[in-house]
C-alpha cells in the first residue's frame, strides 16, 4: 500500500493501482452493488480527457510534455489496457464526481509513471490541475455518456441488426417455396410463402 493525502487527510491506496486517494475513498464510501462502469463508458471518458489535453496544449495552457503523457495514458485506457484501475460501482452520487476523479487519478498517475515520476506524488502531472483542467464533471460525464451511446450503437447494435437483416434475407430465399396457410382473426386466410 502507498500513503496518499487529499483534502480529507491520509488514505492508503494499493501500490499497484493507478487510482488515488479520492477513488479509494469512493470505493469505501459507495460499496453498494457489484455493477462496475461499462467499458464503453470508461473508454468514452478517456476520449474526452484526451481531447481536453490536446486542446489545452494547442492553446498553450498545458505543457507539451505533460499533454503527450496524458494523451498516451488516455490511449492506453481507450485500448482497454488499464481496465483494472476502474474499480468503482455505478451507484454513487448523481453527477459522477467519483468516477471523473477516478479517471483523472488514473491518467495522472500513468502519465507520472511515463515521465519517470513517483505514483501518487501528483508531480509532474496533477489529476485536477492538468488532467481535469477547465472541466466540470457536470459537463464531462454527460458528454461521455453520449459518446459511449453513439459508439455502442455504431460498434455493437448496428452490426448486430445488419447481421440479423442478412439472416432474414437468407431465410426469405430458403423458405420461398414453402407454402403455408395464413392466419387472421383466429381463422385460415390467404396462403402465402413462409419466406
Amino acid at each position: 500500500m502507498r500513503k496518499e493525502k487529499d483534502a480529507l487527510g491520509e488514505v492508503f491506496v494499493p501500490e499497484d493501482k493507478y487510482y488515488g486517494a479520492q477513488t479509494q475513498r469512493a470505493k469505501e464510501n459507495f460499496a453498494v452493488g457489484q455493477e462496475l462502469f461499462p467499458a464503453e463508458f470508461i473508454r468514452a471518458h478517456a476520449l474526452v480527457k484526451k481531447a481536453a489535453a490536446l486542446v489545452h496544449c494547442n492553446m498553450g495552457l498545458l505543457d507539451r510534455r505533460l499533454a503527450d503523457a496524458i494523451v498516451q495514458a488516455a490511449d492506453e485506457v481507450i485500448s482497454g489496457k488499464l481496465d483494472e484501475h476502474f474499480p468503482l460501482v455505478i451507484w454513487q452520487s448523481g453527477s459522477g464526481t467519483q468516477f471523473n476523479m477516478n479517471m483523472n487519478e488514473v491518467l495522472a498517475n500513468r502519465a507520472i509513471e511515463l515521465m519517470s515520476g513517483v505514483l501518487g506524488s501528483k508531480t509532474p502531472v496533477h489529476p485536477n490541475d492538468h488532467v481535469n483542467m477547465s472541466q466540470s464533471t457536470n459537463d464531462t460525464m454527460p458528454t461521455s455518456l453520449h459518446i459511449a451511446a453513439v459508439l455502442t450503437l455504431k460498434n455493437k447494435l448496428l452490426p448486430s441488426l445488419e447481421a440479423l437483416s442478412r439472416t432474414f434475407e437468407k431465410k426469405i430465399e430458403e423458405f420461398c417455396k414453402i407454402i403455408k396457410i395464413g392466419r387472421t382473426h383466429l381463422q385460415d386466410a390467404t396462403p402465402l410463402t413462409l419466406g
